[in-house]
């Protein structure tokens, strides 16, 4: 910590909500609600002895409840980490165009997202459980119905399955949009999307 200038920590010790280029933040937290809506999905970071970890979710926002809701197993690491340390930050991001310039310094991205600051907290009651696991279902598969096209989650499932709540603190959101003087747009060929044959 001796050799940390002061410009280091003066950032460092920022808000956690604080934006750095405020031209690029979005406060309109009905645009916030909606991205968090339609995220597809999400990176949860936890920590543990100081070491971050990263987990890439599937997620449910649920606005009347100002929490976003996710799960995964009983045992693990993002489970343990949870448990010992609540305090977790998690993202959404969605990207356009690249935007290029004459110059290399000036290429920018096009992208929406949000990060949530918060305390992640596990759900116990089983009820519970099960009306968040087919919110997801509903997320992910609205066109297909329970009972009708798929057996819901059963009582078993519902035992072994872990559904954690992160109680939102503090948000923020950021936006990049073609300015409209970057030079021919293009998208990155290889979108985090897995495209299959037919």
């Amino acid at each position: 910590m001796t050799n940390i200038s002061k410009d280091v920590m003066k950032h460092a010790n920022k808000p956690r909500d604080d934006t750095r280029k405020k031209e690029y933040a979005v406060v309109d937290e009905a645009w916030i609600k909606v991205l968090l809506t339609r995220g597809a999905f999400g990176t949860l970071a936890t920590v543990h002895k100081q070491q971050p970890f990263l987990t890439p979710i599937l997620f449910l926002y649920i606005e009347a409840d100002h929490a976003i809701y996710f799960h995964g197993a009983h045992v693990g690491r993002m489970r343990a980490n949870i448990a010992i340390n609540p305090n977790v930050c998690f993202n959404v991001t969605e990207i356009g165009r690249i935007l290029p310039y004459k110059e290399a310094a000036e290429f920018g991205l096009e992208y929406n997202s949000v990060t949530v600051f918060g305390r992640a907290e596990m759900i116990r009651d089983e009820k519970e459980t099960e009306r968040l696991l087919q919110g997801l279902m509903d997320k992910y598969a609205p066109h297909l119905k329970p009972n009708q096209d798929y057996i819901p989650a059963q009582p078993e499932d519902i035992k072994r399955t872990l559904v954690c709540k992160i109680n939102i603190e503090d948000w923020t959101g950021k936006q990049l949009t073609d300015d409209e003087e970057s030079t021919d747009p293009y998208y990155y060929p290889h979108l985090p999307v897995i495209r299959h044959p037919g």
